[in-house]
């Protein structure tokens, strides 16, 4: 018998094993080594005679892959004076022959990146591949552009060590990115934590009471800072995990516009559960509109809570609110009795797109 309680549901091993048939949650427990193995993949990677310093850095991906890129450019911002920007469509900026793209594509085949790679090629700028093969590989072998290829049994979502971590190796080792080795260690410890706090074996944790709290509403998660980045992980995650749809904001932006209607009293805002995501490093101005916001909401009558990722550096709490999310989209998962690992509508939507090429 299923219990009604929904911790309880999140600690019964057969309600996983229905649920969960492939055991999903294993991915999610290994992200911290391969974070690691990540990490010294990009390190010892064979760029060629890609040039340190580039003047403009793009990192062209979607899903899976650009979420990685996100967090590696978030970081970026903080850390580096050079413009590292994301491109998540069919269409880059106008090339010089001194841009470096960066092109990230899990399976290899993602259609809008292989686009990008026309765009590389035309313009004659540099480019370096990320994949795991697929048409991207063999490209770019044809092309001689640099490859770093690495294997993962996951789908692209479960690979965010692997998105995140060789990207940094590669912006360091060509002095676009200034991380210390204490830094990256930190982003390690912070994953390591995460996993051990949040994982299965941790009874009634902070991502399971979340994920309690959210179901049978619609999530809208707000990240403060740096923290958006994670916000918008949350929400991807929450979607294809969980299969709930999920809204992503930041703050200070959710200040300038949304907080009118989200904390105003009788306005409609209908099934919305709002999880505000903050962090010691957060800056100590959007840290109080944190707290304010979150006021202002329940004062209007809202179901909002603040989950606080820890963290003392960008990269410790933005991987630690990423992680969060990923457990917390895991547990929705099991309650709303979705298999985490499944993506038909999707898959269905890639399959329509191959006929009409």
């Amino acid at each position: 018998m299923i219990p009604d309680d929904p911790l309880l549901k999140l600690e019964d091993p057969q309600v996983r094993q229905a649920v969960d048939p492939s055991g999903f949650h294993r991915l999610l427990e290994r992200l911290p080594q391969q974070s690691r193995d990540a990490w010294q993949m990009g390190l010892t990677a064979d760029v060629g005679q890609t040039p340190k310093r580039p003047p403009r850095v793009l990192i062209a991906g979607l899903g899976g892959s650009a979420i990685g890129a996100d967090v590696a450019a978030t970081i970026a911002t903080g850390l580096s004076t050079t413009p590292v920007q994301v491109i998540r469509n069919y269409h880059l900026p106008p090339l010089t022959p001194d841009t470096l793209v960066i092109l990230c594509s899990f399976s290899g085949n993602t259609e809008e990146t292989l686009t990008a790679f026309d765009a590389v090629e035309a313009a004659g700028a540099r480019g370096i591949a990320i994949t795991t093969g697929g048409v991207l590989m063999q490209r770019a072998i044809a092309a001689k552009i640099p490859i770093i290829g690495y294997e993962w049994p996951g789908p692209p979502r479960t690979g965010l060590g692997f998105s995140v971590f060789i990207l940094l190796a590669i912006l360091r080792r060509l002095e676009i990115l200034d991380i210390s080795d204490a830094e990256i260690e930190g982003g390690f410890a912070a994953l390591d934590r995460a996993t051990t706090t949040y994982g299965i074996a941790s009874d009634a944790n902070r991502a399971k009471t979340i994920a309690a709290w959210l179901h049978g509403g619609v999530p809208a998660i707000i990240g403060a800072d740096m923290l958006e980045v994670a916000a918008r992980r949350w929400a991807g995650e929450m979607s294809e995990n969980a299969k709930q749809v999920a809204s992503a904001y930041g703050i200070p932006e959710f200040n300038h516009n949304q907080l009118e209607a989200a904390a105003r009293a009788g306005a409609e805002v209908g099934p919305l559960r709002f999880v505000i995501l903050d962090a010691p490093v957060v800056h100590p101005r959007n840290r109080l509109r944190v707290t304010q916001t979150a006021e202002m909401m329940l004062a209007a009558g809202r179901n909002v809570q603040i989950a606080n990722a820890g963290g003392e550096t960008t990269i410790e709490a933005t991987l630690a609110a990423c992680a969060l999310g990923s457990w917390t989209s895991y547990y929705l998962a099991l309650l709303r009795d979705h298999d985490p690992a499944t993506l038909t509508v999707m898959d269905r939507l890639k399959r329509i797109l191959a006929q009409e090429r």
